[in-house]
């Protein structure tokens, strides 16, 4: 392993858990709780819904030829 694909991970490490507090301290000890918590319910639900739409776009234009000979 490289020394920069460490310091890739240290870094992505380091951003998830200053996005984490971030969060943390935003749903907790401000006014904005219930607006992040709607928010964070919208996105989940959105990702959800764009998978079974691209899962449904994918099996409507991938169509394979079964016929066998």
């Amino acid at each position: 392993m490289n020394g920069i694909e460490k310091i890739k991970g240290i870094v992505l490490i380091l951003i998830a858990i200053s996005f984490f507090s971030a969060y943390t301290y935003t749903l907790f000890a401000t006014g904005f709780g219930i607006l992040l918590l709607k928010l964070t319910v919208a996105v989940i639900v959105g990702v959800i819904f764009f998978i079974v739409g691209w899962i449904g776009v994918t099996l409507t234009v991938n169509e394979k030829n079964t016929d066998a000979k």
